[in-house]
């Protein structure tokens, strides 16, 4: 129990409070002052001590090799280059693994944001390559919607496919071919792409409005880590072949 002493305190404070309560207050004076920040400044050693081992633990995990190619896997401005097509069939076969009803895939140039060196392949590599939380998903497409992404591809001299193939004159395309059979129009095709491009991004506003939208619950980021670790485990390398998928006569 309080003592009545203790207890009168606690009431004027309640009393107080409520009485503060009341009152509106306003801004009679504002100021502005601004703070440099350079080398001057001195490091916090209490801050550091406790974040150091958060940044170590981060760093091993981003230097851990997790593969290695047998070549670098660049992207020059080519219709193909050897990161996209890596990139795409990375994509198809993972994606295959969700849904069987995939026939091609569709990624874009400037969506690749590195490149990848000749041997060890880090999980920071695999970050760099891919930074952001891009999601895959599976679209339906009429073949009129196909042919919108066909001629996109043509106008672009080329992006990064898995599954189709295409030669390209004067930004038009032909002799196009999707999951080994010639490209119909009449016909549905299954995509698989990433929510960025599904959603419009890169100028692919022709695939905000597919006949079928389906999410297979997978960061394009897990399925090339996915893919990656199913090589090493086999003992292979990562690498990539320039097979003609696509070709411009530029």
């Amino acid at each position: 129990m309080k003592t009545p002493l203790r207890s009168g305190a606690v009431l004027f404070a309640g009393l107080c409070l409520m009485a503060s309560c009341q009152k509106h207050l306003t801004v009679s004076k504002s100021e502005y002052r601004q703070y440099g920040i350079d080398q001057q400044v001195g490091a916090d050693s209490a801050i550091i001590r406790y974040y150091q081992p958060y940044k170590d633990k981060m760093q091993a995990e981003m230097n851990r090799v997790v593969g290695q190619t047998e070549v670098a896997l660049t992207k020059p401005s080519n219709p193909e280059t050897l990161m996209g097509n890596f990139f795409a069939d990375a994509m198809l076969k993972e994606g295959l693994k969700k849904d069987p009803t995939i026939q091609f895939t569709l990624a874009t140039k400037g969506g690749l944001r590195t490149t990848f060196p000749k041997g060890n392949i880090t999980v920071s590599h695999v970050f760099e390559l891919m930074p952001f939380e891009n999601e895959m998903v599976v679209l339906k497409l009429s073949g009129p919607n196909v042919q919108q992404v066909i001629d996109f591809i043509a106008k672009k001299d080329g992006e990064p496919v898995a599954g189709m193939r295409m030669k390209i004159r004067d930004n038009k395309a032909y002799d196009v071919t999707i999951g080994g059979e010639p490209f119909d129009i009449n016909k549905t095709y299954n995509l698989l792409t990433y929510d960025y491009l599904a959603d419009g991004g890169d100028e692919l506003e022709c695939l905000r409005n597919p006949l079928e939208r389906r999410e297979i619950n997978q960061k394009v980021r897990e399925a090339l880590f996915e893919n990656i670790s199913d090589l090493t485990r086999q003992g292979k390398k990562i690498t990539a072949q320039l097979d003609g998928r696509i070709v411009s006569d530029k």
